[in-house]
């Protein structure tokens, strides 16, 4: 049975978006490296088309810490022995599934809707599973609403969700289905690629479960990749075999949740599936204390799994209670299409890749799973996955979604606009583009965020816009760019050659990108322009020469001639005053930020401008406003992001200079009491997912 439904939550809301476009990586494909160990064949592909991007998206990074009664409309399937929870609205994430036979949540789910900058556009919630495609991270449409919608293929109710991923140019789709008499959901995945060219693939399903000390992850094959800690964006990988991880002497991995630190590895099961006998399919299952496992199968090519823990440590807990209510815990089991999410797969011009998966739960021998011969016990779970999941079933799960892949859903849920556009656009992307047959993107769905490119497609040029209404959404491949360089010309138009730059820059074309911009404030004054071209500087000039060219034009930006789009808006802020306290502009800073703190304090500023606030009091010695802000939970702290422990620690070392002690022996002495735990960061600001002797100085991408 599939019936709507709504699901009351208390949480914190997304308040818009930032209107800035965020500009990839220049160097797209990340600097990896192998650790000792890394086999060969795997080492082709590591790092490629995983570096940062966000356009043609903008950044969801418009959150705080408040919590609200929020209401998301859902779609409910069951049957006799499972109930599942899908939420259209963000992402058509799973929210829940539920074991109706022994009376408890399989899955990790979460009370709250807490956000937190851990995804690609940064908005990111924990719980249920997530369906990840598109580049390395957590998907762009996480917290976006996609297409759902219902049918019947013969007595089969099937619910289907789908959208139009405009970065890799990928329709997906994702088809549910529970069977009457089945203790397994069935998942058909299906991404289909309508041009010509060959492009980067990347899938991962993401999957939360309740975590206690004593889970224990097993998956096809006892081989693993794993990350090395620390190293920022120059990421390092090594191989070994489970129970066994040298990051953690002596211990026994598959029980991940033990570890102080966070946790990471992907099980290498290409080679394991070829294996004859026992289960024939990749397959990942997470087992508690009780013998009570989730567990999870799929057909070829999901070939890879994952596990992810935050750790045991003080940053570990702290990312879980941020993330949700305190108290609770989870960690990840994924599956993939490569080897390591480092790592992307491929789908060839004008081709599907498709698969089937299977999610259920069921009840092993504890003493059998917890036995201390990790062989022996992932043999016995193996061998009850099969009693529980029927490979044949899966199979068939996968031929029954390719033979109804033609058949439409009757909407419940509407997504963007952007697949629309695509169905106006086919005829001049080729004969064989356009959408899929069995997806629907009717015109409905096209809005605000749309429209500016509906008029560009139907005249020939886009809409004048006031500056003061912002740039707008952004579109950045090759037709679009076409299209407005053939728009005419016209008297105040500053918002065309405002769009080719952001598709230049983009590029990497950043010479051209500045000019397009100048044209923009030529045809008529305007604060993004502006914005652009101070980015433009700092990428390429001299560094102090740079500075000063990039601070120049934010005050450009930010004059009142300009419409003064910081009276609404914290983006411009949020890089200008970082800007000025790298240029040494500290008075100036001070006033910025003092007209910020007024009406609200420190528990109104984004975790960048609460960073900058705490720079310059540090610098300036105000103890109290320090004390005040180290005591605010940052709500848009990104995953790695050390900074204002970094600065609580730096006044912990000023201290001890001011004892007497040089500098290299307040360091020393500040390092040791970390170590030992006689210096301890407050909570509110400490996340920091490795330990050592100070601060943790690594970025995510």
């Amino acid at each position: 049975m599939i019936r709507p439904a709504r699901l009351l939550l208390r949480g914190s809301p997304l308040a818009g978006e930032n209107p800035h476009p965020f500009f990839r990586e220049a160097d797209f494909s990340a600097s990896r490296k192998k650790g000792w160990g890394f086999p060969e064949d795997k080492y082709r592909g590591l790092g490629r088309e995983t570096g940062f991007r966000v356009l043609p998206y903008t950044m969801q990074d418009r959150y705080n810490r408040e919590l609200k009664d929020l209401e998301f409309p859902s779609v409910v399937m069951e049957n006799e022995f499972l109930r599942a929870e899908f939420i259209p609205a963000l992402g058509g994430r799973l929210w829940s599934l539920f074991d109706k036979k022994r009376n408890r949540d399989i899955l990790y789910r979460n009370p709250l809707f807490r956000p937190a900058n851990l995804a690609i556009r940064n908005a990111w919630f924990s719980g249920g599973i997530e369906w990840n495609i598109g580049r390395f991270g957590h998907s762009v449409h996480t917290c976006s609403p996609v297409f759902a919608g219902t049918f019947k293929a013969g007595d089969m109710e099937v619910f289907r969700i789908w959208e139009f991923e405009r970065q890799t140019r990928l329709f997906w789709r994702i088809e549910c289905t529970l069977p009457e008499g089945s203790p397994a959901l069935f998942t058909y995945i299906r991404i289909e690629n309508p041009d010509g060219e060959q492009k980067p693939l990347y899938w991962w399903t993401n999957t939360a479960v309740p975590q206690t000390p004593e889970l224990r992850v097993f998956s096809a094959s006892d081989e693993v990749l794993y990350l090395l800690p620390g190293g920022g964006n120059r990421k390092t990988m090594a191989e070994c075999r489970l129970p066994g991880l040298p990051l953690f002497p002596g211990g026994d991995a598959s029980f991940p949740a033990v570890p102080e630190t966070s946790v990471e590895y992907f099980f290498q099961n290409d080679r394991a599936h070829k294996l004859p006998g026992g289960f024939p399919l990749p397959w990942e299952s997470a087992v508690d204390k009780n013998g009570y496992a989730f567990a999870e199968a799929s057909t070829l090519p999901l070939l890879y799994r994952k596990m992810f823990s935050w750790g045991n440590g003080p940053g570990g807990r702290h990312w879980q209670d941020f993330l949700s209510r305190p108290g609770e815990a989870y960690l990840e089991v994924q599956a993939g299409l490569a080897p390591t999410q480092l790592h992307t797969a491929d789908i060839a011009g004008h081709a599907t890749v498709d698969w089937a998966q299977a999610f259920t739960a069921f009840e092993a021998d504890p003493d059998k799973t917890h036995q201390g011969d990790y062989t022996a016990a992932a043999a016995h779970i193996k061998n009850r996955l099969a009693e529980e999941i029927n490979a044949a079933a899966v199979e068939a799960a996968l031929e029954e979604g390719r033979t109804r892949s033609v058949m439409e859903a009757e909407i419940l849920g509407m997504g963007s606009g952007w697949g629309a556009l695509e169905s106006h656009v086919k005829r001049r992307r080729g004969p064989v583009s356009g959408v899929p047959p069995g997806l629907s993107f009717p015109a409905a769905s096209t809005g605000e965020t749309e429209s500016p490119w509906v008029k560009l497609l139907e005249t020939g040029s886009l809409p004048l816009r006031p500056p003061e209404a912002g740039p707008g959404s952004f579109a950045v491949d090759g037709l679009w760019e076409t299209l407005l360089e053939a728009s005419p010309e016209r008297e105040g138009d500053w918002l065309t050659p405002y769009h080719l730059g952001v598709i230049a820059f983009e590029k990497g074309e950043t010479g051209k990108a500045a000019a397009l911009w100048e044209k923009s404030l030529e045809r008529e004054e305007n604060p993004w322009a502006c914005r652009n071209l101070a980015l433009a500087a700092l990428r390429n000039g001299p560094a102090d020469q740079a500075v000063e060219a990039a601070l120049a034009w934010y005050k450009r930006a930010l004059c009142r001639d300009a419409g003064d789009p910081s009276a609404g808006d914290p983006s411009f802020m949020e890089e200008y005053i970082p800007l000025l306290l790298k240029a040494k502009k500290e008075e100036e800073a001070a006033a910025r930020i003092k007209a910020l703190l007024d009406p609200g304090g420190p528990e109104r500023l984004s975790c960048p401008l609460l960073t900058a606030a705490a720079a310059l009091a540090l610098n300036r010695g105000d103890d109290a406003l320090l004390d005040r802000i180290f005591s605010v939970e940052p709500a848009g702290i990104r995953e790695g992001n050390t900074a204002l422990v970094d600065l609580w620690v730096e006044r912990e070392i000023r201290r001890r200079q001011r004892g007497g002690k040089t500098r290299e022996e307040a360091e020393q002495e500040a390092e040791r009491a970390l170590a030992e735990g006689g210096l301890v960061p407050p909570r509110e600001i400490d996340f920091r997912m490795i330990r050592g002797n100070g601060p943790q100085r690594k970025e995510s991408p």
